[in-house]
């Protein structure tokens, strides 16, 4: 009787301590191009890494495609939860561009660190978040307003907001994601945009991936889209990328 006892105290304890141990989902802003609106809690860390291969070509259809530019990319974030619903962030892109009509060289070149504030709003409802998010280097400001509706392992979320650069006054820019997440997967189909620019240029594009949870620390995703930019510049402009990377709860 006492063994009984002993053996059902032992595995009551076990189980309570799995629960313990058993960590929250975390929320990423990849893969895709929309922030997420959905806020680290207080002392989380999170570390967003991607590489992308971009080509810019023309043609296309029954048109043979040639590559004008090719672009190798790092991009590199950090997100820290700061508790009463507020994330702070930091991000660095590094870029390399080739012109394979001339050579094979890349000429590198890194951006201005990016800080993020992230400000999640309350809603009152637990299928719907929203957050209202500030980035900004030296050269640049960028706010948006994210958004996602959660139904089961549907969700549908997206951001619009407005950025001014130092080429650009302003531009308006926008997402709209379409997710299915399982226990250890997600895959996920995007439409974004640029409009209302004042340098006079626009582009649509379209992604999609998948995402792979290897542990409740790590996700692995990849994807791949294509876009079709316009501008006095460019005129019309074609690219098609691929991106993989990882996301990191690393505390």
């Amino acid at each position: 009787m006492k063994l009984r006892l002993i053996l059902t105290l032992w595995l009551t304890g076990a189980a309570l301590l799995a629960q313990e141990e058993e960590k929250p989902a975390f929320s990423s802003d990849r893969p895709g191009q929309s922030f997420s609106s959905v806020i680290l809690p207080q002392g989380s860390v999170l570390w967003q890494q991607g590489f992308e291969w971009t080509d810019f070509y023309i043609g296309g259809g029954e048109e043979l495609i040639f590559v004008t530019q090719r672009n190798l990319a790092s991009q590199t974030g950090v997100r820290v939860g700061l508790g009463y619903n507020i994330e702070a962030g930091l991000a660095y892109n590094l870029e390399g561009i080739n012109n394979p009509t001339f050579n094979d060289e890349y000429v590198w070149t890194g951006s201005n660190p990016a800080l993020m504030l992230r400000y999640q709003l309350p809603s009152g409802q637990d299928y719907f978040t929203w957050a209202f998010i500030v980035q900004s280097s030296f050269d640049n400001l960028d706010y948006r307003l994210s958004a996602s509706l959660q139904d089961g392992p549907w969700s549908v979320g997206g951001n619009l907001g407005f950025a001014h650069d130092e080429v650009e006054s302003f531009k308006a820019q926008w997402t709209v994601i379409l997710g299915y997440s399982k226990e250890w997967y997600s895959a996920f189909a995007e439409v974004y945009g640029l409009s209302l620019s004042s340098a006079n240029r626009d582009f649509l594009a379209f992604d999609a991936g998948f995402a792979f949870l290897i542990n409740p620390d790590f996700q692995w995703e990849i994807y791949a889209g294509n876009r079709l930019s316009v501008g006095p510049a460019v005129g019309l402009n074609k690219n098609y990328f691929l991106n993989t990377g990882f996301t990191w709860r690393l505390r």
